[in-house]
């Protein structure tokens, strides 16, 4: 077993020692730049690096902000929603002003209905016969027994009889 371990060991030392010798030989040198000529073009392709990266990082900043105004416009309302929601208001508006007439023209009825109730409550509380209800032309929405509550002759309180 020492002799395996052995043979394995020497091979994989010479294997070692031929891979280093083999990369000394087939490794390329880096071009040394030792005349004037090769400095000068190293220094303006780094200047020209330093200005290409200067540019992108100003078109990045450009863009940035270009998505962020894409954003921006995204959010808006075009004019067309403007409209359409302006309409949609308008209606509504005209909506609203027909019930509040509706509201206005029931109530003025429910006044005439109370004003003659308020008469009659008066001419039964005077001892004359009030004179017989109208009917109204368009149902006013009260119930029919309130009438005949203002008919009857109510005692709150013991002392009025």
């Amino acid at each position: 077993m020492l002799y395996a371990v052995a043979e394995i060991a020497v091979f994989m030392i010479g294997a070692t020692i031929v891979g280093f010798l083999l990369g000394r030989l087939t490794k390329r040198s880096a071009p040394k730049l030792t005349s004037g000529e090769h400095a000068a073009e190293l220094a303006e392709a780094q200047a020209a690096v330093r200005e290409l990266e200067s540019e992108r990082a100003s078109l990045k900043g450009q863009l940035a902000d270009a998505k962020e105004r894409v954003r921006a416009l995204a959010a808006e309302s075009t004019v067309g929603e403007v409209s359409q929601a302006q309409e949609q208001l308008q209606d509504k508006i005209g909506e609203l002003e027909q019930a509040v007439e509706a509201a206005e023209a029931q109530a003025k009825r429910l006044r005439a209905t109370i004003a003659d109730r308020d008469k009659r409550i008066a001419d039964l509380s005077s001892g004359e016969t009030p004179e017989a209800p109208l009917e109204p032309i368009t149902p006013v929405g009260y119930s029919s027994s309130a009438g005949t509550l203002a008919d009857m002759k109510i005692v709150f309180d013991e002392e009025e009889s």
